[in-house]
């Protein structure tokens, strides 16, 4: 599970780092890196679930350190960019949750 979890985070991270294709990609790459991750490591049951929280647990931090230091949205409190990297996270949650769901049903099917 720990290669399917580096290998969704990869893939959010580095549609989130190229120019002008993260407005498009970043939104839609939780859903894809939680199908792609769920076919790495043939995840089924509850394991999706879990999953799902260990990419948002890896990629909270350095959601929070890069709002922190970077300045990416202008200098915000520190409570602000907490607030901000758990909604993120909630939503990258979401978005694999999802997308290795929809690899589970696909491969049941047939």
């Amino acid at each position: 599970m720990l290669i399917s979890v580096l290998v969704s985070f990869i893939i959010i991270v580095v549609s989130a780092a190229i120019p002008i294709v993260h407005f498009f990609a970043f939104p839609i790459s939780p859903f894809i890196s939680g199908f792609i991750g769920a076919s790495i490591g043939d995840l089924q049951d509850e394991r999706i679930v879990y999953f799902g929280l260990l990419c948002s647990v890896v990629l909270f931090l350095p959601l929070f350190l890069l709002m922190e230091f970077t300045g990416v949205l202008g200098e915000l409190r520190w409570y602000y960019s907490l607030i901000i990297s758990f909604l993120l996270s909630g939503y990258v949650w979401f978005g694999t949750t999802i997308g290795a769901l929809l690899k589970f049903w696909s491969s049941k099917k047939n």
